[in-house]
């Protein structure tokens, strides 16, 4: 097994489970943000403490809830992927490949500003917003190798 490396449809299906997860994760925090429960069950410490970061002003936009945004992204990930798995090259003029690393730019930019403001303006981290941008991480990096960005010699 040693120097193998996954297939086309092992990664465009690992970022289809990781995209599930992100989906479960952004809902979950949702959900939590609607139940306005007193406490997280993530509140481990006055810095990485979930609560904190709930109901700072940043978790939501006009009522809608921050954490939408991550499960749109997921999905729309998810969606690349699915279609990529169909076989599907392009949609329209555009590849499938590049939508994906598309979308995963995006999204782990988007996680890495939440993060900044987290750090630097809400002074409080939430470990479900870290495991989503961990997710938006790896689907990045699979996106990339996929896209044809980086290319190895074979071992």
């Amino acid at each position: 097994m040693a120097g193998e490396r996954l297939s086309r449809g092992d990664l465009l299906l690992l970022v289809a489970v990781l995209a599930v997860f992100g989906i479960a994760v952004s809902g979950y925090l949702a959900w939590q943000w609607y139940a306005s429960e007193s406490a997280s069950w993530c509140d481990l410490s006055s810095y990485l403490n979930c609560t904190k970061v709930r109901d700072s002003p940043w978790a939501a936009v006009a009522g809608i809830p921050t954490a939408f945004v991550g499960v749109g992204g997921f999905g729309i990930l998810l969606a690349f992927a699915m279609l990529a798995l169909r076989g599907t090259e392009r949609i329209g003029q555009w590849s499938v490949d590049g939508g994906l690393l598309a979308f995963a730019i995006v999204g782990a930019l988007t996680g890495l500003g939440l993060t900044f403001v987290e750090i630097f303006v809400i002074q409080a981290i939430c470990i479900l917003c870290v495991i989503g941008f961990a997710l938006d991480l790896g689907i990045l990096g699979i996106a990339w190798t996929l896209s044809g960005s980086v290319r190895t010699s074979p071992a």
